[in-house]
């Protein structure tokens, strides 16, 4: 029986089970609006912890990092989403009202400015999920990381954007889609962060209460770790 469990057709089942629960658990997350940025962490976090690394349960971890990320998370949200909703809206006006060869740059501008900020929201919600940093030290991060690992960025918002044109041309399907995609989504851009995040996350013996040097805004969130802590797992400074 245990070799059963233990098969990978089950394994498989269980965790597109566990993905399933885990989108609807976000997507109920989602519904007051200004609770997305919580909700977008926690869903990164458990993703990663969880489906991919097989620790803890979806729903405990989940609500987890949830609860402790939610009020930078919030302010991170409100002031990207914001910036954001600018950007949106220049663009959209002026490629509805813009006309001449002025107005073609200030589109392109808008439109680097839109995609910019995708970016850092992309990275933002990750980068709180890991470590424990203010809302300004988060977007702070966001900013740096998406310049310095430029390609994996692009490739993330191609990534991003495709789901964004699937979810517009499947409108009739959008209740199957968001069953499916939000986790699926996640999972595949955390194929790219976290080779991205073992580049700034400290080893285990340089993560202790007794490092003086160590302020704690800039400490990993504690974890009940087996031989190696889960964030640590699958990854490669080196790469």
């Amino acid at each position: 029986m245990k070799r059963f469990f233990e098969s990978k057709p089950v394994v498989y089942m269980s965790k597109f089970i566990d993905m399933i629960i885990l989108n609807v658990i976000f997507l109920i997350s989602c519904i007051p609006v200004f609770t997305i940025g919580a909700a977008w962490t926690a869903m990164y976090y458990t993703c990663v912890k969880v489906i991919r690394r097989d620790r803890g349960k979806v729903w405990q971890e989940y609500k987890h990092s949830f609860v402790v990320n939610f009020k930078t998370a919030t302010g991170v949200w409100v002031i990207l989403a914001v910036v954001e909703g600018v950007f949106a809206v220049l663009t959209f006006r002026l490629l509805v009202h813009g006309h001449g060869s002025l107005s073609a740059a200030v589109i392109g501008l808008a439109m680097a400015g839109f995609l910019f900020t995708l970016a850092m929201m992309i990275y933002a919600f990750a980068v709180l999920s890991r470590f424990t940093v203010n809302a300004k030290g988060t977007i702070q991060n966001a900013v740096l990381i998406s310049i310095h690992h430029g390609g994996e960025t692009v490739y993330m918002l191609v990534l991003t954007l495709g789901l964004a044109t699937l979810i517009m041309m499947g409108w009739k399907f959008l209740p199957v889609i968001l069953l499916i995609m939000p986790s699926a989504y996640m999972l595949l851009i955390s194929l790219i962060m976290e080779k991205i995040l073992i580049q700034y996350t400290p080893e285990e013996e340089e993560v202790t209460s007794d490092d003086a040097g160590i302020d704690p805004e800039d400490m990993l969130y504690a974890e009940e770790h087996k031989d190696k802590p889960w964030y640590l797992e699958g990854g490669d400074k080196n790469e």
